[in-house]
């Protein structure tokens, strides 16, 4: 009996090791253990993008219509092939308000949901102010603040899934 109390630690002490080496393995790739991006489905990508413009239209408050979308595009992949991507695009008129306020409230709540930001603005005596950012759940995002309206557009990342059979399917 002793001498199987050894044995039965070392199965032990192996099993825990490959428990271990398998959860490892799982969360990083083939390259050099960097971890593995969790992908997103493109259902995941159409809430992503829909969430951040409604959470973005929100916290500049008004009155904001859709122009267009959510709606399914190709895009290429950054692995190579094609995939489907989502945008969005949102209106809405100006109200009293200020706009370098606004782009100064979309700034913060992009940057707290872990999108790289930028802000630009027109030429002209009066410019009209944007931000753009990338990252986070967001190919592409933008936002544009001028006295006689606002617009905010969003493309999602590019996912795996076939964009035009998603159109046919109703997307």
């Amino acid at each position: 009996m002793i001498q199987r109390i050894p044995q039965l630690l070392a199965v032990r002490s192996s099993a825990t090791i490959a428990v271990i080496a398998t959860a490892v393995f799982s969360l990083t790739g083939c390259d050099g253990g960097t971890a593995v991006e969790r992908e997103q489905t493109p259902a995941q990508a159409k809430e992503a993008v829909v969430a951040i413009v409604d959470d973005t239209a929100n916290a500049v408050g008004g009155a904001w219509s859709v122009a267009s979308g959510p709606a399914v595009q190709g895009c290429n992949r950054d692995s190579g092939g094609r995939g489907a991507a989502y945008f969005t695009t949102k209106m809405r008129e100006q109200r009293s308000g200020d706009p370098a306020e606004d782009v100064a409230n979309v700034e913060r709540l992009w940057k707290e949901k872990g999108i790289e930001t930028e802000r630009y603005k027109s030429g002209g005596a009066e410019p009209t102010l944007g931000l753009r950012g990338v990252g986070g759940p967001m190919k592409s995002i933008d936002f544009l603040a001028d006295e006689r309206g606002y617009s905010l557009d969003a493309v999602s990342s590019c996912t795996a899934g076939d964009a035009e059979e998603l159109q046919r399917n109703g997307e």
